[in-house]
């Protein structure tokens, strides 16, 4: 049987390659939809989640509500031992973040104050690799790194004083004067735009928060998953503190994909109510040009339902070669968008900007999207074939001859 519907296949060769081509960019302009979507989203949600804020966060409850310094934790209240031993993290985080008004001459912005030991931050705050001018702060000096958004806002370059005003650990004043030690590129265009990094104790002396956390991340190993990570961790802290994943910390950025994936779902929808038609047009060019020849072969003796399966096994042959070679094409695609993104322009790239994301369009390699849309192909083919099964089925031979 499997040789017989080879054979039919390339009796009408034109035929055949031309469903294999339909098949074969369906599936590339499907695939590669789906990887540019879900890749953009996936170097989104790595940028702004796991280079900068991390899958896990640790507060005392009722500050990411908040925001309030009064709502700080003591330090020496965390087993840093235990919570570093669970499987799956590779260390701890800890951060001290306010706000302050930052003012040099007559300009002035309220910025995000972030007080942190540089060397055990996250990659996107690891200011050894985001300096652009200047150099990193010493432990406990009165030097701070200023975001290159803000120093542009600010009109300030390196050695330049910034007064800082704002208010401290229960109601106390919190206010500083800092040279600026040099100036970052943050990877994160929001904080890009209004961040200070300075020493974790000269933050905790400023807002008189000695000894005091607001945030503890929880830096996960390559690949381990957050959702175990933050099951293991939560019998490790009392009722007075909250284990956040990062679904949790921003709802909106979850809500967004949702959205965005919803729309990318009609597209290809509708892009497959396409093909569909396509393979269905060819299976009844394909029935009606072979009337006759069912018609003979079913008087000579073949079975209606052994030429309904063998014509099924040509569809499905054809679809999945055509499945196949689509995949093995569009996967150089997918690694070379992956690491050389598609820079935006003009008008695309400021209304990006505008929402804190960078302007650049990744794509994704994991072969899930290449099986699934093969998948969806194999089972439109199925259904398709249907038509020529029940057009087999309820064939009269000697009209089929005479056609």
């Amino acid at each position: 049987m499997f040789k017989l519907a080879w054979r039919n296949i390339w009796r009408n060769k034109g035929r055949s390659i031309i469903t294999i081509a339909a098949v074969m960019f369906c599936v590339i302009f499907a695939v590669v939809l789906r990887s540019f979507q879900v890749g953009v989203w996936e170097h989104m949600v790595g940028d702004i989640v796991a280079n900068n804020f991390g899958y896990l966060q640790v507060h005392q409850k009722g500050f990411w509500g908040d925001q309030s310094l009064d709502l700080s934790m003591d330090e020496t209240t965390l087993d840093w031992d235990a919570m570093e031993n669970v499987p799956g993290v590779r260390s701890l985080v800890p951060r001290l973040e306010s706000f302050s008004l930052v003012s040099t001459g007559e300009s002035n912005r309220g910025s995000l104050v972030l007080g942190i030991h540089p060397e055990e931050e996250l990659s996107g705050l690891r200011l050894t690799d985001q300096l652009i001018d200047g150099r990193l702060f010493a432990p406990a000096s009165n030097e701070v790194v200023v975001s290159e958004g803000l120093a542009e806002y600010l009109h300030v370059e390196l050695g330049d004083s910034l007064m800082f005003l704002g208010q401290g650990y229960r109601g106390a004043s919190a206010y500083g004067q800092f040279m600026v030690s040099g100036i970052a590129k943050i990877s994160n265009p929001e904080l890009n735009k209004q961040l200070v990094v300075l020493p974790l104790e000269t933050a905790q002396w400023m807002y008189n928060a000695m000894g005091l956390l607001t945030t503890v991340v929880v830096d996960l190993e390559p690949n381990a998953d957050f959702a175990e990570v933050k099951a293991s961790l939560e019998p490790l802290l009392g009722s007075d503190f909250e284990l956040l994943d990062w679904e949790q910390l921003f709802p909106e950025l979850v809500q967004t994909i949702e959205a965005d994936m919803a729309g990318g779902q009609i597209f290809v929808t509708i892009l497959y109510f396409i093909i569909s038609f396509v393979l269905l047009g060819t299976v009844i060019m394909m029935v009606s040009e072979r009337e006759r020849e069912f018609g003979i072969l079913v008087s000579i003796g073949m079975r209606k339902t052994t030429l309904a399966a063998v014509t099924v096994l040509e569809n499905l042959m054809l679809l999945v070669g055509g499945a196949v070679v689509g995949m093995a094409v569009v996967k150089p695609v997918q690694f070379y968008f992956k690491y050389n993104p598609i820079d935006l322009s003009g008008q695309m790239k400021e209304a990006i900007e505008q929402f804190d994301f960078e302007p650049k369009l990744y794509t994704t390699t994991s072969f899930i999207i290449n099986l699934n849309h093969g998948a969806i192909v194999f089972v439109i083919g199925v259904l398709v074939s249907s038509y020529a099964v029940w057009k087999i089925m309820k064939l009269n031979p000697v009209k089929s001859m005479r056609a």
